[in-house]
């Protein structure tokens, strides 16, 4: 019976520890450079192009950085 009551008085704390743990769960996926999200990101890139919100030269220099993190990921993913 103490284990119950234990129980019903930590709930709440265990369940806003749940919370901050997918919180920095979701935080740190967000962070995480895939080779998804970096082809989404040049995908966006592209589609701002197209429809001339960004200029080619500015297009030309966020491309090349997104080209850039795609083969240090591919390099990092080949060390594994």
């Amino acid at each position: 019976m103490a284990f119950f009551i234990d129980d019903i008085l930590l709930a709440p704390i265990k369940g806003i520890v749940w919370i901050a743990e997918k919180v920095r769960d979701m935080a740190l996926e967000e962070l995480e450079e895939t080779p998804e999200k970096l082809q989404r990101e040049l995908l966006d890139l592209q589609m701002a192009l197209e429809t001339e919100q960004i200029t080619d030269e500015e297009y030309k220099k966020r491309e090349e950085d997104i080209l850039t993190r795609m083969e240090a990921l591919r390099k990092k993913e080949g060390e594994k």
